[in-house]
């Protein structure tokens, strides 16, 4: 089944983008041309205390490139790459990401779906042999009816493996939570989604990461106790792990 964002654009357009993505401008740039939105992703220029901290712009841009050439090529639910050249990869809009879809949504059963969806999608990402490395709500998007996944700069073949997957799981559990706290009591559902839709070894090596895991929900303890736009991510921890290690418990 072709789950990718399939769109074809004509020779002149791909050599308009092309001379716009070669041009000096901000790291990620929205063009429109011919009445349609693309984005331009060029290497990101880095002072040397940020690549000490962020590490080789050049290396993660490399990364992203050669997951959007395997991933279109096994027809993954990714967005097409449109052109590229030696500092440029231009991809088509994909519209605003689901953090923003599942605040800006009303309809609570809307929402629910959107997240059941794109654990849906993920497992079908998984399916294919690939590892996002870090996905996030915020990476991924909708587009005619379907979830695509997004940034593809921690790529890597060593994590295409079913630990990596594993790992995969758990972060996108954790970044809902965390900054999607209104989805936690939805987070259940949408595993059991993913679950019915992935290799069956994935939840347990999910698990076992987790129990390696749980003393980091003991050590935060007091942290989770400050007010919730200053402990999110800490907040967040128990509820990771009661939902991969306490599935009979209803999530708070």
């Amino acid at each position: 089944m072709d789950n990718s964002a399939r769109q074809t654009v004509s020779d002149a357009l791909r050599r308009e983008l092309e001379t716009l993505a070669g041009q000096d401008g901000p790291r990620v740039q929205r063009v429109e041309v011919e009445g349609r939105v693309f984005w331009i992703k060029r290497v990101e220029q880095l002072g040397l205390r940020y690549r000490l901290q962020k590490g080789d712009p050049r290396k993660a841009f490399e990364r992203e490139r050669l997951a959007y050439h395997e991933m279109n090529a096994a027809q993954a639910p990714v967005p097409q790459l449109i052109a590229e050249g030696p500092d440029f990869l231009v991809l088509p809009d994909c519209g605003v990401n689901l953090r923003y879809l599942l605040v800006d949504e009303e309809d609570v059963a809307h929402r629910q779906k959107m997240l059941v969806d794109a654990s849906v999608m993920l497992a079908e990402f998984h399916k294919l042999g690939f590892a996002h490395g870090r996905p996030s709500p915020k990476d991924m998007c909708q587009v005619d009816g379907r979830m695509l996944l997004l940034d593809f700069e921690r790529y890597k073949h060593a994590n295409n493996t079913p630990v990596g997957q594993a790992r995969d799981l758990v972060v996108f559990a954790f970044n809902v939570a965390a900054h999607s706290p209104q989805m936690r009591g939805s987070l259940r559902e949408a595993m059991a989604a993913y679950r019915d839709n992935a290799d069956a070894a994935i939840w347990p090596l999910a698990q076992r990461w987790c129990r390696w895991l749980r003393w980091t929900a003991w050590v935060t303890k007091p942290l989770q106790n400050r007010p919730e736009g200053r402990a999110l991510e800490f907040k967040a921890i128990p509820v990771v792990m009661d939902l991969f290690l306490s599935q009979d418990k209803p999530l708070a």
